[in-house]
């Protein structure tokens, strides 16, 4: 089953010393929609390092993992786009960020 939500809002966590993911988990992007409700978040390890399995809680919140070098992509895809939705297949176990539809190629107006 696909399981997605629109991203109305993130905070942002950069963490030290975090026994989490491993031990290799340096920060975490928590994803809220509507009237501030936590979607789950993004954990954020190391580069190098094994991703801990995406997983979607009892709670339906997600954890969808990433590492390092992906996280100013992915920051600037939530400050720059609209639409953008967070998804996870619980079958697979895999997790994305998608931006909605938009138009091909970026033109130059006309003088």
């Amino acid at each position: 089953m696909l399981v997605s939500h629109k991203i109305e809002s993130y905070s942002l966590q950069i963490v030290s010393n975090y026994a989490g993911g491993g031990g290799y988990q340096i920060g975490f992007l928590y994803l809220y929609g509507n009237d501030q409700k936590i979607l789950g978040y993004l954990g954020i390890i190391k580069d190098g390092k094994t991703l801990p399995q995406n997983r979607q809680y009892s709670n339906t919140t997600l954890a969808i993992y990433f590492h390092e070098a992906e996280l100013q992509h992915i920051l600037e895809t939530l400050k720059n786009e609209s639409p953008v939705s967070i998804k996870f297949n619980t079958k697979s176990k895999w997790g994305a960020i998608e931006t909605g539809k938009e138009t091909v190629g970026i033109g130059e107006l006309a003088a």
